[in-house]
């Protein structure tokens, strides 16, 4: 169940970012940015509960740091394409709060998986 809300999230972020790219649906974008307080707030909070549900959906090996790895990459492409997009604009430090929304759901995971490595 975890997985399906997993990837559900991952696709609505990326229709969502592809839709704003396209110039659609400023009502429904529009409208999440301005209910969690701004542009940095969304990034922040669509990274960390994006995080959390890969952290949960996945396997030990991808919770090594490669699960983190991948998400942080995938912003990264996600905004650096924006840079392109006549309708986006770049801005890095939408980036650096989307990696800090992954990095803080993350803690608590490679922590566990510290500890489990450490105890054994």
């Amino acid at each position: 169940m975890v997985r399906i809300l997993a990837v559900g999230w991952l696709a609505f972020l990326v229709i969502l970012s592809a839709s704003k790219s396209l110039g659609y649906g400023h009502w429904a974008w529009g409208s999440i940015e301005r209910f969690l307080g701004g542009n940095l707030q969304m990034h922040f909070v669509m990274a960390f509960i994006l995080s959390v549900l890969a952290h949960l959906a996945s396997s030990g090996f991808w919770q090594r740091g490669w699960l983190l790895l991948l998400l942080v990459i995938g912003c990264a492409l996600d905004e650096s394409l924006q840079a392109m997009l006549p309708l986006r604009n770049f801005n890095p430090l939408d980036f650096l709060v989307s990696c800090a929304g992954l990095l803080l759901a993350a803690l608590p995971f490679v922590v566990a998986r510290w500890r489990m490595v450490k105890s054994c």
